[in-house]
């Protein structure tokens, strides 16, 4: 059924989770399952937690996987946070593109198997020694190569984010206009347009758009 089908295997891990669930407790918890859910719910194989801190789901629209893991690490950074980044909640996540020989029926995702499930494994233990909190590894060398440096932007730019600005870059991606952000998270447009201030915000879009473009042409 999966045949030369192409997916997105999004792989994952909290960092600095003992740390985090210590802070935090149940809340915690909550908050990382309500995010899942809310991401995956039209993935092919929804988001699975193992080992307590690790992630994984499986979607068809790899076109979307990189908003996806964008939109997870906002909702982790703006649900959460004490106001030190030591103790904000946040994740590496790794995107596998590739086929898939088996996706499981009613179990969790990492029962799965093939290329797509692979490369994200492999991404996700090398990001953690170069320090990285979002890769993707795809089957063509020219877009790795350009999204190597995408995603060091987008690392780079996420990890100077405060709480309020990735919630009001969050709401931006998810199509909010700024006086609707104002409105949701209760204050002024014009607040939510000094939080936006050297976000970053319109790279991010572009980067978004460029990798699903370049993902649909070739799929």
């Amino acid at each position: 059924m999966t045949q030369g089908r192409v997916y997105a295997v999004l792989t994952g891990d909290l960092v600095r989770s003992r740390a985090i669930k210590d802070a935090y407790g149940e809340e915690c918890i909550h908050r990382l399952k309500d995010t899942l859910a809310e991401i995956g719910r039209n993935y092919t194989v929804p988001f699975s937690i193992y080992r307590g801190d690790s992630i994984q789901g499986v979607s068809s629209d790899p076109g979307g996987a990189l908003a996806d893991a964008v939109l997870l690490r906002l909702k982790f950074i703006s649900g959460l946070d004490h106001g030190s980044s030591a103790l904000r909640l946040d994740a590496r996540i790794a995107i596998g593109i590739g086929t898939v020989q088996y996706l499981p029926k009613g179990g969790s995702a990492g029962e799965g198997d093939g290329e797509a499930f692979r490369r994200s494994g492999l991404e996700l233990d090398l990001m953690k020694e170069a320090g990285r909190g979002i890769t993707v590894k795809t089957p063509w060398g020219d877009v790795n190569a350009t999204l190597s440096i995408f995603c060091g932007v987008l690392d780079r730019t996420i990890d100077g984010y405060t709480k309020k600005q990735a919630e009001a870059v969050m709401l931006t991606l998810e199509g909010l206009t700024q006086k609707e952000i104002g409105e949701r998270v209760g204050t002024s447009q014009s607040a939510v347009s000094y939080r936006l201030k050297g976000t970053g915000y319109d790279l991010v879009q572009k980067i978004l758009e460029w990798y699903r473009l370049q993902i649909s042409s070739r799929i």
